[in-house]
């Protein structure tokens, strides 16, 4: 993957079942006082987490055009968008729920809020397993439907504008399907505990719950963000058991004291005879079998 030059999108492929003015909306809807507001608390758990995960490649998936792994370690960073009207910079615009990237070739990847406003959440992920490599992370940001940001969310009535369209997925569900996708859940942290209310007012009087909850990592933030490793299941070779053949020593009547013929193994006869009538080496290695 190359930076492309300006606005230039790298690549398209077919246009993805998203709504182009409801991501254009998130986009400015992040400007505004409540997302900026939100934007410094998930950059702020972004770039910890990130700073704790190398490779070569990481790749961005997400609706609104905000890059958030500029200070990521990772040599070759790069970000993909739905829409072409959306991208900006070295961003391409492909489909997240067909990412076109070889399997097993990106070391991490960053989905901010894309599950969220996915077609198809299941497939996003089906697809995130495929490209990353064996032990490569995943990052998700994702609104939390059990705080009272997910509680508006369902209460807005009609069409709802940015965010409050989003299909918000639940921690632990989401957490069920990383495990089915052999995936293991490294760490959750949750932020932004201000009122959902876009008034800068509102977010100073929630100011000093933030600083508390924050703290204790309370499950009641506006949003949540997990980091989670693709698991590699070693092969373990199995070895054919290789099947002993034994072979019963040769037995020969010999005569015993008593006149009747017992049958003794072929080297203890030669071994009884040797030593009663005085037979030589020599004939006793040519007695062994």
């Amino acid at each position: 993957m190359t930076q492309c030059d300006g606005h230039t999108p790298l690549f398209t492929s077919a246009p993805q079942p998203h709504d182009l003015p409801a991501c254009q909306a998130l986009t400015a809807w992040y400007q505004g006082p409540l997302g900026q507001h939100l934007l410094g608390r998930e950059q702020a758990l972004v770039d910890e987490m990130l700073g704790r995960r190398f490779g070569y490649h990481l790749l961005q998936l997400g609706c609104a055009a905000l890059e958030l792994h500029q200070r990521s370690p990772m040599g070759h960073k790069f970000a993909f968008t739905p829409f072409a009207e959306a991208a900006r910079g070295y961003q391409a615009v492909a489909e997240t729920e067909a990412i076109p990237l070889a399997s097993s070739s990106v070391d991490c990847v960053l989905l901010h809020h894309a599950l969220d406003y996915a077609a198809d959440q299941h497939q996003l992920l089906r697809e995130i397993t495929r490209v990353l490599i064996p032990g490569g992370h995943v990052i998700i940001v994702g609104f939390n439907p059990l705080s009272c940001w997910g509680l508006r969310n369902k209460l807005v009535p009609g069409r709802r504008p940015a965010p409050w369209h989003a299909r918000m997925l639940g921690r632990v569900r989401l957490g069920d399907w990383l495990n089915l996708l052999e995936f293991q859940i490294d760490e959750v942290r949750y932020a932004e505990y201000a009122l959902p209310i876009d008034a800068p007012a509102a977010i100073r009087y929630s100011g000093w719950m933030e600083s508390v909850a924050s703290r204790c990592n309370w499950p009641s933030g506006a949003v949540y963000v997990i980091a989670a490793r693709k698991q590699v299941l070693p092969l373990i070779p199995v070895q054919q058991r290789q099947r002993r053949h034994t072979v019963s020593a040769l037995r020969m009547p010999v005569a015993g004291a008593s006149g009747k013929a017992a049958n003794l193994p072929l080297a203890a006869k030669c071994v009884s005879n040797g030593a009663a009538n005085g037979a030589t080496n020599k004939e006793h290695d040519a007695c062994r079998p």
